[in-house]
């Protein structure tokens, strides 16, 4: 059924251009959350006209003379061979948001709602004021990371749109159209007038009218359910689901991970994602000539024979058609042929529409793009800091991708940082430093959870070896920080005949030992102390040297006995001193020998042998003694408390208690040397 063209006439008017243009057909496409596109056939006495200048201008496509039409942009014009009084041009009409397909992107958004992220890439493209607006009627958690990896920017919207479950529709005027987007039924507008429902089989129509109007169902799903895991709250299950009314069958919709971590989050999206299904569950379609109708109204029906479908319906797909072949028989040209079903002038139309009470979101899925394998990034942060981390040892990293100016501690999100250290208090862990090229997977493959894996060597960064020359190496090398340029290191030579282990520290060395410690060395030892060397034996010593021991004091040394002292020497004792020998016993002395005992001092001498006691000259009465020095040893100092590096939970874990980011022992490490 279709109205005829000679009661309503079609046109074509672009702002601020006359033309020649007269319109011999055109066909259109329209459905929610989807930008709609007009094929016009048009048909001018010019054979001149300049295809480019008329490229991008804004245009109307009038269906009646009461403003009912299509506004858009000429996204495409051609123009065919000229005939012998007309030539036939072609054009399309399409939304601003269609221009959007044609910028492709790699970019990160950060701490911005969903709507707030689709208002700046409206805007970029000159989509402004009154140009789109936002009916929605729930409030939405800014997202900490989005990001936009290789994608259009229509395509990262609709993908954002349904993942939000916003959806999205255009209402029009001879001055232009505007975006709308909502979260709910009440950001549908509702046709003027009801249209009524004539069956006429074929005839063609004086008044707009449904001549077709059918009902389908649909089985789908009825359950969704969705669970996740957030490290943070790792001994929590984030889990959601909803179920619809008619759940005869448990139809379930099961996805993990739910990318949520809040309980009324994960409960919002399995509603939407329930909804994205039930939508499809009662769907209607049909036939009319009615210009009137457009995606993204309701639609009042009256006169059907089954009362129930006389309801609001929602239309969620328009295609337009119409043909107005008298504009030939002005030019004294054949008027056009008519299609197979009879269809020869006039506007018609088919639609899809679901139940006004049934909650519309957007059908088409638009999946995150999924990243294989990994990439590379450089860890960031603050300037002059060289180390930037959290509680939880993640970093910041710019992508080689990213062509925004930041390059600071705010260029990403934070990434975790794999490692060793995941048990109970045991592994190992380092932090990459700023500066350092990392390599980058994605939890998932999704590119908004990026996870640190390794760290790579690059011009910038070298190893700490001469390669390929000493590739029978192995290191573990830090570095002093802040601005420092040593180092502590633990180097591993393997090549064969000269294995060795070297150990560096910059500074201090501690080792602490809760048990034996055992020392076995096949060769010689070498010790260099430059310092003091204090050490205590909180029980018994022992020591053996197969062969000579040359020991060298010089200075004094200082021997303390508690108890006994026990002294045998196989062969002679000898003992020199430059100024005096002092023996002093609080008891008694004793000297023996198996032959003699020589006293000489002054040139004289006393000998007692077997024989009998001699003496150089004749031993007198009287004389004082000489004292001798005192013994008087100084003591060792005691050995300092070992201050071993606590680890969590003794000063982490008490600061992470008391709701500080950075332990007391971290703070003093930042403070410059």
């Amino acid at each position: 059924m279709a109205i005829s063209a000679r009661n309503n006439r079609f046109s074509l008017s672009i702002k601020g251009a006359d033309h020649e243009l007269q319109v011999l057909a055109f066909t259109g496409n329209e459905a929610i959350s989807t930008p709609y596109a007009f094929e016009l056939e048009l048909v001018s006495a010019r054979a001149d006209l300049d295809l480019e200048a008329w490229l991008h201008q804004p245009a109307f496509l009038a269906f009646d003379s009461q403003e009912q039409g299509i506004h858009g942009h000429i996204s495409s014009m051609g123009r065919s061979s000229p005939g012998t009084r007309l030539t036939h041009y072609r054009l399309t009409l399409e939304p601003q948001l269609a221009y959007l397909a044609h910028r492709t992107n790699y970019r990160i958004f950060q701490h911005l709602t969903v709507q707030q992220i689709i208002e700046t890439l409206l805007e970029e493209h000159g989509i402004l004021g009154n140009a789109y607006t936002f009916n929605s009627f729930s409030s939405y958690t800014p997202r900490d990371y989005c990001v936009q990896y290789g994608e259009s920017d229509l395509r990262f919207i609709q993908r954002l749109c349904f993942e939000e479950g916003f959806h999205y529709h255009f209402r029009h005027s001879p001055d232009g159209h505007q975006l709308v987007f909502g979260d709910k039924q009440q950001a549908f507008a509702s046709l003027s007038q009801p249209t009524p429902y004539v069956h006429r089989a074929g005839m063609v129509a004086s008044q707009p009218s449904i001549d077709h109007f059918g009902l389908r169902l649909q089985a789908s799903t009825n359950r969704t359910f969705r669970r996740d895991y957030d490290f943070q709250q790792a001994s929590r299950t984030l889990e959601a689901g909803s179920s619809a009314e008619h759940n005869e069958r448990a139809l379930e919709n099961y996805s993990y991970p739910g990318r949520f971590s809040e309980a009324a989050q994960g409960q919002l999206q399995s509603q939407r994602i329930l909804e994205h299904h039930q939508t499809g569950y009662c769907q209607a379609s049909g036939s009319s000539n009615q210009p009137s109708l457009s995606t993204g109204h309701f639609l009042p029906m009256t006169g059907h024979p089954n009362a129930t479908f006389n309801s609001g319906w929602l239309l969620i797909g328009v295609q337009h058609e119409g043909k107005q072949p008298q504009v030939l028989e002005e030019y004294g040209a054949n008027t056009a042929q008519a299609d197979a079903d009879g269809f020869s002038q006039g506007y018609r139309n088919t639609f899809q529409a679901t139940p006004e009470a049934v909650t519309y979101r957007p059908q088409t899925v638009f999946p995150k793009p999924r990243l294989i394998g990994s990439q590379t990034a450089r860890v960031t942060g603050p300037v002059g800091e060289e180390i930037h981390c959290d509680e939880f040892g993640r970093v910041r990293v710019k992508f080689h991708w990213d062509r925004s100016a930041i390059d600071d501690d705010q260029s990403s999100c934070w990434l975790r940082v794999s490692s060793s250290w995941a048990g109970d208090n045991h592994g190992a862990v380092t932090i990459p430093r700023v500066g350092m090229e990392v390599l980058v997977g994605y939890l998932n493959g999704d590119p908004d959870q990026p996870i640190i894996s390794g760290y790579l060597a690059n011009s910038l960064n070298p190893t700490p070896l001469t390669l390929p020359a000493n590739k029978t190496q192995s290191v573990l090398r830090s570095r002093s920080t802040p601005g420092g340029s040593g180092y502590n290191e633990l180097r591993i030579e393997d090549r064969k005949g000269l294995e060795h282990i070297y150990l560096h520290a910059q500074r201090d060395l501690q080792q602490h030992i809760k048990n034996d410690s055992r020392l076995q060395i096949e060769g010689k030892r070498e010790e260099t102390v430059t310092g003091n060397s204090v050490s205590v034996l909180k029980a018994e010593e022992q020591r053996t040297v197969s062969l000579d021991r040359k020991v060298q004091l010089k200075a004094n040394d200082h021997l303390a006995v508690a108890v006994s002292s026990h002294t045998v020497v196989g062969g002679a004792l000898v003992a020199e001193a430059g100024m005096q020998v002092h023996i002093k016993a609080g008891a008694r002395v004793v000297l023996q020998a198996g032959a003699n005992i020589t006293l000489m001092a002054g040139g004289q001498h006393v000998l007692i042998g077997a024989a009998g006691i001699y003496a150089s000259c004749p031993i007198l009465l009287g004389g004082l003694p000489v004292p001798g020095l005192p013994a008087v040893p100084l003591l060792p100092g005691e050995v300092a408390p070992m201050q071993g590096m606590s680890l969590a939970p003794s000063t982490q874990m008490l600061a992470l208690s008391e709701g500080k980011s950075v332990c007391p022992q971290c703070e003093i490490l930042k403070k410059p040397l």
